[in-house]
């Protein structure tokens, strides 16, 4: 179960990041024709918001059941010294549940712009903060923090 999770987890990043870009596209051209936010864009962010969460969920369930978190748990004073250990016993996690918490609180407050133009101006530095934190945190294979495959097919 935990492999199947991990696939899952690992190509759902792609549609996050996806869905992150198509929505900091659709927000920037929206904010920059100054269109007024309406309940139909309010609705494909919660979308948006919704696939995130999918994503959050089965993190949480691999985060109970993956041996290098337990491993982090379980020797915390050595395994803060080991830098992969660290990232996905501590770092990733803990900046996935502020990027959840604060993309959660943005689209949720997002609702009281709903028929004025402040409401794209607001959604585009939310999202802008969200991507960065979300993109910093996924373990790429290019990252300075920790590796891992774009494409896990094991």
């Amino acid at each position: 179960m935990f492999q199947n999770l991990l696939i899952i987890h690992s190509i759902m990043r792609w549609v996050v990041i996806v869905a992150l870009l198509l929505g900091i596209g659709s927000v920037f051209i929206n904010k920059s024709q100054k269109n007024i936010y309406t309940s139909k864009h309010y609705f494909w962010f919660n979308v948006i918001k919704h696939l995130l969460n999918i994503q959050f969920v089965i993190g949480l369930i691999i985060l109970t059941k993956s041996p290098m978190v337990q491993a982090f748990w379980s020797q915390i004073n050595q395994a803060v010294k080991w830098r992969e250990i660290r990232f996905f016993g501590l770092e990733h996690p803990f900046m996935m549940i502020l990027s959840i918490l604060v993309f959660n609180f943005i689209i949720h407050k997002s609702k009281k712009f709903i028929n004025s133009t402040k409401g794209f101006n607001y959604l585009f530095w939310g999202y802008l903060v969200v991507f960065i934190l979300v993109f910093i945190s996924i373990p790429w294979s290019f990252s300075p923090f920790t590796t891992r495959p774009l494409f896990r097919f094991f």
